[in-house]
């Protein structure tokens, strides 16, 4: 969940993503989270929510990145339905962007998709955000090999077979994204992640 607060020296508001408590106190996934959460915090780009900081302390893990006042993709969809042709274009094409610029820096974000772009209210810009199960490209990657990571409905074919990724499933997953803000549903429906990791193959 993700809640607003000012902080005390800059007086800025700020976004916090706390991991659950159950899962901080797995020191694996912990580790991980704050590795991944500091490799994002290094990305500077307009269409990127920039990470301030990555903490641990003991039950409460989290990360701390600008506030930013909008709505996601997905919420806007919901609410409007299929969105103008000239927006979503506008739209994938920022979102583009700052993706192009995470993999010049080593990072895939692994998991794009409507919940994890931002529209900045006023401006209508988009930015991406929750780099949380990103890795960088040239260490060894963090999760188990044959893991899947990602939201079954908006994963590559080569997320859903486990397989090693690179940008390529990043511009997938924007793909996808593309046709759900254009037409209000998914490419693939299915009764569970098995269907629709099969779809996608």
């Amino acid at each position: 969940c993700l809640r607003s607060r000012a902080t005390a020296s800059a007086s800025r508001p700020v976004a916090i993503k706390p991991l659950p408590p159950a899962l901080a106190r797995l020191p694996g996934l912990c580790g991980r989270f704050l590795q991944e959460a500091r490799t994002a915090a290094r990305l500077s780009h307009p269409h990127i929510v920039p990470i301030h900081a990555a903490e641990d302390h003991g039950e409460l893990v989290c990360f701390i990145m600008a506030y930013v006042p909008g709505e996601t993709l997905a919420e806007r969809v919901r609410a409007e339905g299929p969105l103008p042709t000239t927006t979503v274009s506008r739209i994938v094409r920022e979102v583009a962007w700052a993706l192009a610029y995470a993999h010049q820096h080593g990072v895939i974000h692994r998991d794009a998709k409507p919940e994890n772009i931002l529209l900045e209210r006023g401006s209508g810009r988009a930015l991406v955000m929750d780099f949380g199960i990103a890795r960088v490209a040239d260490q060894i990657p963090l999760t188990p090999a044959g893991d899947v990571m990602g939201t079954p409905r908006l994963v590559s074919p080569e997320q859903a077979a486990g397989e090693a990724t690179d940008g390529r499933s990043d511009l997938y997953s924007l793909g996808v994204t593309a046709f759900f803000a254009l037409t209000g549903r998914y490419p693939f429906e299915g009764d569970n992640a098995g269907q629709l990791l099969a779809q996608h193959l």
